[in-house]
């Protein structure tokens, strides 16, 4: 049964986040897909943080370094050197379900039309009590059903065939954020259809403060490149308060909803004040 079954490598970028990435490991480890059926590739995006000692990794899991900054580019070593007929992408903070693999094979058996998975990503919280930084990611991370109504998928939780990489090409690794985006799009372009597969579930830790929403806004806005006009524009888009803020959330008080619009009145501002310097020369934020 298991050599009827299609060879998947699982890739798995990391930068300076050996603790969480463990977790994912483990996680990986105890995948009930028969475990010479599939690899685990991590690729190590700053080679001078070694990978520590005694570190626990599966036998099927192997360890390169890239040394061009960036996810994308780690994301493009791994490709290049898997072996798997099937691709299957998350980061080192998330934590997949036990059934993940299988459920995304069993998908694709069934739907024999869908050659890309965007998975299923839930969030978890560190305490009962959320943050205002967790309410904003309830209501606004993650919508895979969504995004591939769109034809789009992050990398956080994304299957697809090797084939499609051989077609369309890499991703753009010149981008360190928004890279997911581009590439899915000439997936799209090309035919490549995409479905969000409910079962194909994958954990992701919520922000838990502020500031790390402001972080990773100012990181998202490194795909602008040099692109003023867009930038200038993107900015008299955002200047405008996103009145329609007020609606999202339908179980928040009117307080809570008050407070959402605020968030996502200022990270709007952060991230296109953030484009505009990157479009005038300032080096994208990787982090």
């Amino acid at each position: 049964m298991a050599n009827s079954l299609p060879f998947v490598s699982v890739i798995i970028p990391t930068y300076r986040d050996w603790s969480r990435l463990s977790k994912c490991l483990t996680a990986l480890n105890e995948q009930d897909y028969p475990n010479n059926q599939f690899e685990i590739i991590i690729i190590n995006n700053n080679p001078g943080d070694k990978i520590p000692d005694n570190y626990l990794m599966p036998a099927n899991c192997v360890a390169i370094d890239e040394y061009k900054p960036g996810s994308y580019a780690a994301r493009n070593a791994a490709v290049k050197i898997a072996k798997g007929d099937v691709l299957a992408f998350t980061d080192s903070d998330c934590i997949p379900h036990a059934s993940w693999i299988s459920n995304a094979i069993r998908f694709f058996t069934v739907n024999t039309d869908i050659t890309r998975i965007a998975g299923n990503i839930k969030l978890f919280y560190q305490t009962d009590k959320l943050t205002f930084a967790e309410i904003y990611e309830k209501v606004y991370a993650f919508k895979q059903e969504k995004s591939a109504a769109e034809g789009v998928s992050v990398t956080g939780n994304m299957f697809a065939y090797k084939h499609i990489f051989d077609s369309v090409g890499l991703f753009d690794e010149n981008l360190l954020s928004g890279g997911d985006f581009e590439w899915s799009k000439r997936a799209e372009a090309a035919g490549y259809k995409i479905s969000f597969a409910e079962d194909v579930i994958i954990m992701h830790p919520a922000r838990h403060q502020m500031a790390e929403l402001y972080k990773k806004e100012i990181r998202r806005a490194g795909w602008i490149g040099n692109n003023r006009g867009l930038a200038l524009k993107r900015l008299l888009k955002y200047i405008i308060p996103p009145v329609n803020t007020l609606l999202h959330g339908s179980d928040l008080n009117v307080t809570e909803r008050a407070k959402l619009f605020l968030i996502r009145y200022k990270l709007n501002l952060i991230r296109s004040a953030e484009e505009i310097k990157i479009s005038f020369g300032k080096r994208p934020n990787r982090e």
